[in-house]
């Protein structure tokens, strides 16, 4: 529909914390993330641009080598329920990002004291006419956040091996949301929708990805990857015949919950992008408002939920 992508792909992942401390312990001292801006919205900003009833918020952005991609914001919320999300649950899931050797992830973060869905384990995607090998796991971050550890066969680009070729991980290079209505989260973000590229859109099954993810035998999945120009990619799946799993995304409002709370997406033209997202089902909560220059260097913006209520912070940037 559009000749320019209206979006480059995700700029972040907010996470939801109550204390960034233990956080930092896990993404600056085991992963290598870096603190490169932090402050405090105040109330009348954070309310402004997440809803009202959201109060002054903590802000500690996280970077992997620089790379202005690929982030991880924490947001101080106040203290509540935080829970792991489990793969069938509705709403958002992991965060991925890269290791150069996951056997050696798995045994150094859980002699740290951080737990792991299950040991990592290998399983297949079928591509077209060949399989692809991906080997994974999942680990507990604090308060409710899965990370998603990759040790890729054949790795794409990112910006922190490009500019640290040594580094043992990476910045986040894709988040995975699980809807219900599949079709309409890929429209949404897709090339007739805000313009990412759908790289495949596969169904399958593998009783490695049951092991890795928690998931009854033989479930299948499907899978549908988008891109952009920027790390992180986003992911989006569904579980089909679905038996286990509840619905986390009323408790996965950004700026108000724990955990894995929404994305931060750059626009060139935040109007166009926001009837965009009204064309293909989504719906805008607030703004566009201006922010404020912390996390946001004063760019207009606007909080919408896409189709599936996967909730989105768009901040327009010059082209």
């Amino acid at each position: 529909m559009t000749e320019q992508p209206l979006i480059p792909g995700v700029n972040a992942a907010f996470l939801g914390v109550t204390d960034p401390e233990p956080h930092l312990a896990y993404y600056r001292d085991q992963l290598g993330f870096a603190v490169a801006e932090s402050g405090v919205l105040a109330a009348s900003d954070a309310a402004a641009i997440w809803g009202e009833g959201v109060g002054e918020v903590g802000v500690t952005v996280l970077t992997a080598a620089g790379a202005p991609h690929g982030r991880i914001v924490l947001l101080t919320v106040p203290a509540g329920e935080a829970v792991h999300p489990h793969s069938a649950d509705y709403g958002l899931a992991g965060i991925d990002l890269y290791t150069r050797d996951i056997t050696e992830s798995h045994r150094v973060l859980t002699a740290a004291g951080y737990s792991w869905v299950t040991p990592p384990a290998t399983w297949q995607v079928p591509l077209g006419e060949k399989l692809v090998t991906v080997t994974e796991g999942f680990c507990n971050a604090p308060e409710g956040t899965g990370v998603v550890f990759v040790e890729p066969a054949a790795p794409r680009g990112t910006a922190a091996w490009d500019a640290e070729p040594d580094r043992f991980y990476t910045e986040l290079t894709s988040l995975v949301c699980h809807v219900p209505d599949f079709d309409a989260e890929v429209a949404f973000w897709g090339p007739d929708g805000l313009g990412l590229s759908q790289w495949y859109d596969v169904s399958f099954s593998d009783p490695g990805l049951d092991e890795m993810a928690s998931l009854p035998p033989g479930t299948v999945m499907r899978l549908a990857f988008l891109a952009g120009e920027l790390t992180a990619r986003i992911e989006v799946t569904r579980i089909q015949d679905r038996t286990v799993g509840t619905d986390r995304r009323p408790q996965q409002r950004t700026g108000r919950h724990l955990g894995h709370t929404g994305w931060l997406v750059p626009t060139r033209d935040l109007d166009a992008a926001l009837q965009r997202v009204r064309e293909r089902g989504g719906s805008v909560r607030t703004g566009p408002v201006q922010a404020p220059a912390l996390l946001f260097g004063g760019a207009r913006v606007a909080f919408v939920d896409t189709p599936n209520g996967i909730p989105v912070t768009f901040a327009e940037q010059a082209a």
